[in-house]
């Protein structure tokens, strides 16, 4: 007897309340506001990643579904014992809560990124939305060890000159003062009066066809290189060493001139070298490709600054704001930053979170059609072989690969200066709540329908 009284206490003091109506209408007018929140700020700022950030993920809005889910069962259990036009009833609100517990699940364990492979290579890193900081030090400049690493959330945990993120290192703490959301990146190379700056220059490679034009800038004594489809450029501060392929190698002289050597792939070894100062130009001899040097500094440097934004955009990154040693820096989203301490140096990146796949990915051929005229892509796929798979597996738009419980889209490729793929992406998808959403939606549905089922037959039993 005292545990049936205790139950009706329950019953009547707790879940009643809980499953009432008007406790209901509450908890939905606050669902609907927190959807409508959203909406206006993924509006406001052309982001949906703020959006999921600042409001669907915000504690409000989780206090509110644990609310909605704790409606739900208290309506279920109010309602026993259970009779069989209750079926319909219980089995929709059953099928909202597996709706939620299948999103919860994909929220936390699954994964949503893309797969960068190049062609004739292989990759098992993952590139999600989520971002990390991470620290690297050394002694001498070559070995380096990780020291430190966090989530970079700065949607929900904000930083300010006042509350700084504090990242301690070997003397000084390096601080995080400013979270940038949107800016737009503002490289500016400008000449040096420092004798420990490497040297710059700007130059451009074009044909009847094709024209780009770059600059490279040598930190101190390192030598730098960007590859340009056909060839490599090189801006060369040692001794360089010719192996393969097709290379243009510039020596810096003195404050004018520069020395290059151009070598060949088909004739194995030098075919030009001179000197050549701001304004001049010779024909490089691969792809009827001509060299244009447009700006030479002896020692110069470059400047990057953030320019902040209000809405996201294309060309707009986020960006943090540091202070290390009283001086102040920027870093910008998936790139790094070089610090000197007392007696080391330190490495600082921020970027996109990487997740290391247990298999590798290799791609094996690309193709890609193109608009009859134009250089405008109209189809591509991905040939790739996975581990325990005895064949090549084709992955189009159409046609996803599913792997180990993985997802593989075809999503886009990347093209070098002369238009040529060189990278396939693809989007890669791990829910491991789909199949509660799959039978969270079926419960639904067949609760609805049976509900719609009972009232029609009262109604026709009702009518004769």
């Amino acid at each position: 007897m005292t545990f049936l009284y205790l139950g009706e206490v329950i019953k009547s003091k707790v879940v009643k309340p809980l499953a009432s109506l008007k406790f209901a209408v509450v908890v939905i007018s606050a669902i609907a506001v927190i959807v409508a929140w959203g909406t206006i700020i993924e509006a406001k700022y052309l982001d949906a990643k703020i959006a999921q950030e600042t409001v669907y993920h915000s504690w409000f809005a989780y206090f509110v579904f644990a609310l909605f889910a704790t409606n739900l069962i208290a309506v279920i259990v109010d309602r026993y014992p259970w009779k069989n036009h209750h079926i319909g009833f219980i089995s929709a609100h059953i099928g909202i809560l597996v709706l939620l517990l299948g999103s919860l699940l994909t929220r936390y364990y699954g994964v949503d990124g893309s797969l960068s492979v190049p062609i004739g290579g292989t990759s098992s890193q993952v590139m999600v939305s989520e971002t990390d900081i991470l620290v690297y030090t050394s002694l001498n400049g070559e070995s380096f060890r990780k020291i430190y690493e966090a989530p970079a959330n700065f949607w929900s945990h904000p930083v300010s000159a006042e509350k700084p993120l504090k990242i301690p290192l070997a003397t000084k703490d390096l601080l995080i003062t400013d979270f940038v959301p949107y800016a737009l990146v503002d490289n500016k190379v400008m000449e040096s009066s420092d004798a420990n700056d490497g040297s710059a220059l700007r130059f451009q490679i074009s044909n009847d066809r094709f024209a780009q034009s770059n600059w490279l800038v040598s930190k101190g004594n390192r030598s730098e290189e960007i590859s340009m489809g056909p060839a490599r450029v090189i801006l060369n501060m040692g001794d360089y060493k010719y192996t393969s392929g097709n290379a243009l190698v510039l020596t810096p002289m003195d404050a004018e001139k520069v020395h290059y050597d151009v070598y060949s792939e088909r004739l194995k070894g030098k075919i030009n070298s001179g000197t050549a100062e701001a304004g001049a130009h010779f024909n490089l001899g691969w792809m009827n490709l001509e060299f244009r040097l447009l700006k030479y500094h002896q020692h110069g440097r470059s400047e990057i600054k953030f320019v902040p934004r209000e809405q996201s955009s294309p060309e707009t990154i986020s960006a943090l704001k540091f202070i290390y040693n009283g001086k102040e820096g920027w870093i910008g989203l998936n790139s790094t930053v070089r610090l000197f301490g007392d007696s080391e140096m330190y490495v600082v990146a921020y970027g996109n979170r990487r997740i290391s796949l247990d298999f590798d990915v290799a791609l094996k051929n690309f193709e890609v059609g193109r608009y009859q005229g134009t250089m405008r892509a109209s189809s591509y796929q991905s040939v790739v072989r996975v581990p325990g798979v005895d064949k090549d597996i084709t992955i189009s738009m159409n046609q996803p690969l599913e792997y180990r419980g993985f997802t593989f889209y075809q999503a886009s490729f990347q093209e070098d200066e002369m238009g040529k793929p060189v990278t396939s992406v693809f989007s890669v998808n791990y829910d491991p709540g789909r199949w509660l959403k799959y039978l969270g939606s079926i419960l639904i549905v067949f609760g609805s329908i049976h509900l719609f089922y009972r009232r029609w037959k009262r109604a026709r039993v009702k009518n004769g």
